[in-house]
């Protein structure tokens, strides 16, 4: 009789365990994904490929990427890419600080908004880990990036420093 309600306890110990560990993935997994990002820079030289161009609002500075739409290089202008999703919500904190920026910027630089559950193929060419990642891509082909969501000064002073 003892042995039966050890060996049901244990069962259910057994139980309890599984779903905590379960519960545990869940939630480093929603964590992983709500974090996106960790105010990382790094730096590489690949050039900006591609020949198509995504959809611009008459009244908006940022070009939001199609899907099947590629980056279209810009002489002698800085190219600089969100790269976001629609699930992440540092992305969508960034969302208006880059329209801003853009803005004021537009004269000088070219702005893209590129989803990256659209655009693999681009995050896999710049290297995209976490998110918001923005890159910043000089008229050479060299590159910038930032990661994580960024104060709007800091990102202004990211997009100068590019600039020169």
């Amino acid at each position: 009789m003892a042995f039966r309600i050890l060996l049901k306890t244990n069962l259910q110990n057994m139980k309890i365990n599984r779903i905590l560990a379960a519960a545990f993935v869940a939630a480093a997994s929603v964590l992983g994904l709500a974090s996106c990002g960790s105010g990382q820079k790094s730096e590489n030289g690949a050039e900006v490929a591609t020949e198509a161009i995504g959809q611009k609002a008459p009244d908006h500075a940022v070009i939001v990427l199609e899907k099947g739409a590629a980056i279209a290089p810009e002489e002698n202008k800085l190219v600089v890419i969100d790269f976001n999703a629609t699930w992440c919500g540092p992305c969508r904190q960034f969302a208006p600080i880059f329209d801003k920026v853009a803005e004021n910027f537009a004269s000088k630089a070219v702005f893209y908004s590129v989803d990256v559950d659209v655009h693999p193929e681009l995050v896999a060419q710049y290297g995209v880990q976490n998110i918001p990642m923005v890159a910043y891509i000089k008229p050479d082909g060299s590159y910038t990036t930032t990661v994580g969501l960024i104060p709007e000064q800091d990102f202004t002073a990211a997009v100068e420093a590019s600039l020169k």
